[in-house]
């Protein structure tokens, strides 16, 4: 009797799991006013120039923290706590003070599934948005979560996320990505409940950027896609952690002679942003 009320209850506390694995569970972002909340950010990018004179690889890596503050409703400010890039193959030359960009503040608006808008963004040096490969937005930071703000395993959903930037200057740049993600499991990480998120996303990349010294104009299209993981903290509303690869490939397009000049590029990145701390 005593083994049969053991597997009884075992049975019981199995059921209880699954049908809790399967309820709608709230799935929305803490954004509560005097949060500040911070992540370990690595990010390493292989890239190729295939030029006339032969293939010019290069790699990139930043080591970053990321921090966010919350100050109530939909805003917050965003900026790098502590930022270390290193640069080596054909932009090995490229030298950019990091401690320039510590502390530089990015506002923002944040829905609760995690739609990030960029209000202002600092300005940076033209080299240090290349060498440290560092978006003027964090519109992809946070992965969204379903509209409904409800999620359980299982739960498949689609956002389409654009920008379209330009200055006076006759820079530029267009960016998509459609992501397709889908509430894969649920698990325990250190004691915190999660919800895992496997992600696949289509990106394209088109950019026209006029020369400074030349008269032409560098036409830049890249397409890809990226896979990665994210680890939802469904108790705390917060991303635990998320890791993603992906690859681009494409040409920039030289216009303005008398025929077009076409250098194929191709590149592969992995990077890993992980919850340091929940509060300060």
């Amino acid at each position: 009797m005593r083994r049969m009320g053991v597997r009884l209850a075992i049975a019981f506390a199995l059921v209880a799991a699954a049908e809790h694995s399967l309820l709608a569970q709230k799935a929305e972002y803490m954004r509560a006013a005097g949060d500040t909340i911070r992540y370990r950010d690595a990010t390493k990018m292989d890239g190729v120039v295939h030029g006339a004179a032969g293939d010019a690889p290069f790699t990139l890596t930043r080591d970053a923290t990321f921090a966010f503050a919350f100050s109530g409703g939909e805003s917050l400010t965003a900026w790098f706590d502590a930022l270390s890039i290193e640069a080596s193959g054909s932009l090995a030359g490229e030298k950019t003070n990091s401690d320039a960009l510590v502390r530089a503040p990015f506002r923002l608006r944040m829905e609760p599934n995690g739609k990030v808008v960029t209000v202002k963004a600092p300005e940076l040096p033209r080299n240090a948005r290349l060498i440290a490969e560092l978006p003027l937005q964090l519109d992809d930071f946070f992965p969204r979560l379903p509209l409904n703000g409800r999620m359980t395993i299982g739960t498949a959903w689609t956002d389409t996320a654009t920008r379209a930037e330009s200055d006076s200057a006759g820079h530029h740049l267009s960016i998509r990505r459609i992501n397709h993600n889908r509430a894969a499991r649920d698990s325990v990480v250190g004691e915190r409940r999660v919800i895992v998120i496997v992600q696949h996303v289509d990106i394209r990349i088109t950019s026209t950027v006029p020369m400074q010294t030349q008269p032409f104009i560098a036409a830049l299209s890249l397409t890809g896609n990226e896979d990665g993981i994210a680890l939802f903290w469904i108790s705390e509303g917060r991303l635990l952690s998320r890791e993603r690869s992906g690859e681009l490939h494409g040409a920039v397009t030289y216009k303005g002679g008398e025929e077009p000049w076409v250098v194929n590029q191709s590149y592969h990145y992995h990077r890993t942003d992980v919850l340091e701390t929940v509060k300060p």
